[in-house]
């Protein structure tokens, strides 16, 4: 075996009086006129040109502690950038003008690192002109210089180095970490923000951000209520913990995060600003409706398949005593046509009796008073003229009654997830016989049934609901306009239409019409405008569901506030070959609550 060799101790690292390890190099080129000056050997030392303020020449212990973590262009640091967000008034309105006017400033300001903390530090801002053997061969002769000693600077270079591990372990945090982490002051003004959060802004740069607020990103909507929860634990000093916040940004798109958000405190327990860690749970929360509305349609489908099952049942019970009054009224209306004919025969020898010379015997006198008498009792005439009627009115309401029951077994009739071809407008038919109760007492319905419109291929009881729901709320939207407009009813128009590649049914009303804040949400489930116990908000997102997904169509709405909205309804007689097959069966007889 190789002798074991002792393991030597470690040495000390090597550091530099002001902290910093060696082999940093300086950023930029002091100017040679420069290179005497006393005030530059601050732990500190930057110079910039004026009057654009770019930077020339900051020196390594600057460098490592106002630029150490990232890979600075030097044309692209200013002065500004070097000011911590506490002192950018002051800096603009008092000291850069001293210093300027004057020749130089000296005195307590707060400037930033490379994290974007505030740190206090001794500032002396001072100007210098090239000389003039420097100036000839020099694109500037006036230079702004800077000195600073920062307040917990130390003359330990252990301590030191410890501090600048603890900045490598939040740089690192900052840096790495996928979450969202951030550092704000009194008025909400970010301090300092990670690499993550800075990405989530569309920011190439952390530092872009820094003395902005949520309001710069954000929407009102959400940096409103932001501000006042960070304002509140200005106040409390009690932590949001795992808070979930709906972001709403300036090009229309909204996002979930899952945020906790704590009071900053300083060395002496005071509260100067907040901090937080926030997470991006807008996927998470996509699954979560997704799943949702999953196990709404499957508890819906649950529910409805029962009431589906009880229509159906319902229809065929009515059935049978339907047919027979109707068969026994038919048999009414046809008897009473032969007595008829029978009393107009009684009434034509009554008169020719009445008209023979024997007729004042006072036996036939006495027959003929008798029958003349009872004529007048009973009323016959009328009664002979409205029976008919009757048995016709009632004939035709048995057979209203037998199209609904008929209406009700084909929409309650349950069949698979396999399209046929099926014409849209007998759909949209039984739809609004099954209806009428909705509609009724406050809509006619006019129905443009194209005779050009070619069957499509479709699951008749999916479209048939989707119809159902349109109309119902067409009734529900026209229903909320008959006392504002002074009127009875409003009309409800029901169109159904081919072009070369789909089958179009229109549903129209002249009701309420939708505002744009509303047709927003229109399709969101849950989502409803209408009180408690009219609306549950799951009609409309099943229309979509039924319409886009299991079907491959299209829905397009047109509307106008006050005059009403048309839905239209486009199914394809060829589905796109990889469309999907409908994700969900619905049963038959599925009267989804619009």
């Amino acid at each position: 075996m190789p002798p074991q060799i002792p393991a030597q101790p470690s040495p000390d690292p090597v550091v530099s009086p002001a902290g910093i390890p060696p082999g940093r190099r300086a950023c930029g080129r002091l100017p040679d006129f420069l290179k005497d000056e006393p005030a530059l050997n601050a732990e500190i030392a930057a110079v910039f040109s004026e009057p654009e303020g770019r930077l020339v020449y900051l020196n390594e212990s600057g460098w490592h502690r106002l630029d150490r973590a990232f890979d600075l262009e030097l044309d692209s640091l200013t002065l500004h950038d070097l000011i911590g967000v506490g002192d950018t008034q002051r800096f603009e309105s008092e000291i850069l003008l001293k210093a300027r006017i004057l020749g130089g400033w000296e005195g307590d300001c707060e400037l930033r690192d490379a994290w974007g903390s505030a740190f206090s530090s001794h500032l002396k801002l001072f100007t210098r002109t090239a000389t003039d053997a420097y100036a000839s061969n020099a694109t500037n002769s006036v230079y702004l210089c800077l000195a600073a000693t920062p307040a917990d600077a130390t003359t330990s270079a252990h301590a030191s180095q410890a501090t600048l591990a603890d900045r490598e372990f939040l740089h690192a945090l900052l840096t790495h970490l996928p979450d969202h982490i951030y550092f704000k002051d009194r008025a909400s003004r970010f301090l300092l923000m990670s690499h993550a959060k800075a990405l989530k802004h569309g920011l190439a740069d952390a530092r872009e951000a820094i003395g902005k607020t949520d309001f710069d990103f954000f929407t009102a909507e959400h940096a409103t209520p932001a501000f006042n929860d960070e304002q509140t634990i200005l106040k409390t000093g009690t932590a949001l913990i795992n808070v979930e916040e709906e972001e709403t940004w300036p090009d229309g798109r909204r996002t979930w995060s899952s945020t906790t958000k704590m009071p900053l405190r300083d060395s002496e327990g005071d509260v100067v600003g907040t901090f937080g860690i926030s997470r991006d749970i807008t996927e998470t929360k996509k699954l979560e409706e997704d799943r949702r509305e999953l196990d709404l349609q499957l508890q819906l489908n649950s529910k409805l398949e029962s009431i589906g099952r009880l229509a159906a049942g319902v229809a065929h019970e009515i059935n049978t005593p339907t047919q027979y009054l109707a068969a026994n009224i038919r048999f009414l209306d046809e008897s009473f046509a032969v007595l008829a004919r029978v009393f107009h025969a009684h009434r034509a020898f009554r008169d020719a009796i009445a008209a023979a010379p024997f007729a004042t015997d006072p036996i036939v006198a006495t027959a003929l008073t008798s029958l003349a008498q009872a004529d007048s009792d009973s009323d016959l005439p009328y009664l002979l003229g409205e029976i008919p009627v009757t048995l016709k009115q009632s004939l035709d309401g048995l057979d209203h009654v037998a199209r609904i029951v008929r209406s009700l077994k084909e929409f309650s009739h349950p069949s698979s997830n396999a399209k046929v071809s099926v014409d849209l407008g007998k759909i949209a038919e039984n739809a609004i016989t099954v209806s009428r109760h909705e509609w009724k007492y406050v809509a006619e319905i006019c129905t443009e049934f194209s005779a050009e419109s070619r069957p499509v291929p479709c699951i008749a009881d999916q479209v048939g609901q989707v119809i159902l729901n349109l109309v119902i709320n067409a009734a529900h939207a026209i229903g909320d306009t008959l006392k504002e407009r002074n009127r009875e009813r409003g009309l409800i128009t029901v169109r159904t239409r081919s072009t070369d590649t789909h089958a179009i049914v229109e549903i129209q009303d002249d009701g309420t019409g939708i505002p744009d804040h509303v047709r927003a949400h229109l399709f969101e489930p849950f989502f409803t405008t209408k009180p408690v116990g009219k609306g549950t908000g799951q009609g409309l997102a099943l229309v979509r569901t039924i319409v886009e997904t299991n079907h491959q169509g299209l829905i397009d709405l047109e509307t106008t506030v006050g005059s009403g909205s048309l839905f239209r309804l486009s199914f394809p007689y060829e589905a796109a070959p990889d469309a999907a097959a409908p994700a969900i069966e619905l049963p038959g007889g599925l009267i989804a609550p619009p």
